[in-house]
């Protein structure tokens, strides 16, 4: 519970190479479990915040990977990580930051277009409303 705050500060106050290491724990250990986590979605958030274009179009692809809702190996339709995310109470947050600290590019117009193809299905989740309001400015 309380180790977070340590990586969240190495994060803002490490190396380059010290967020490259927790970028590969994160992308190792499932973004999406993480970033559903209460602690764990605060040191995404900040690893988003403090980390560099490279590291957080990295986060990006991660987000616009397809994954099976109940499960990788299980039937069923697939769906982006980032459809996941912005459904959650705390994963929203960090597509939040996402759209706001990505630099623009191939990786940022991605996000936006998967947001914006599916905002009808988005305002029917509470915690994705923050996130259509977001895209009427973006």
């Amino acid at each position: 519970q309380y180790g977070n705050y340590v990586i969240q500060h190495v994060l803002q106050y490490g190396r380059d190479s010290d967020r490259d290491s927790l970028l590969q724990i994160i992308v190792n250990n499932d973004l999406l479990k993480l970033s559903r986590q209460k602690f764990a979605s605060n040191v995404v958030e900040k690893l988003l915040k403090y980390g560099n274009s490279a590291q957080r179009n990295t986060i990006v692809r991660e987000m616009l990977k397809v994954v099976r809702e109940g499960g990788s190996s299980q039937e069923g339709v697939g769906s982006t990580v980032l459809l996941l995310m912005v459904r959650d109470a705390y994963a929203n947050y960090v597509v939040q930051t996402a759209i706001d600290v990505v630099p623009e590019g191939k990786e940022k117009q991605m996000l936006l277009e998967e947001l914006k193809a599916n905002e009808a299905q988005l305002r029917n989740y509470t915690f994705a409303k923050h996130i259509v309001a977001k895209l009427g400015s973006k």
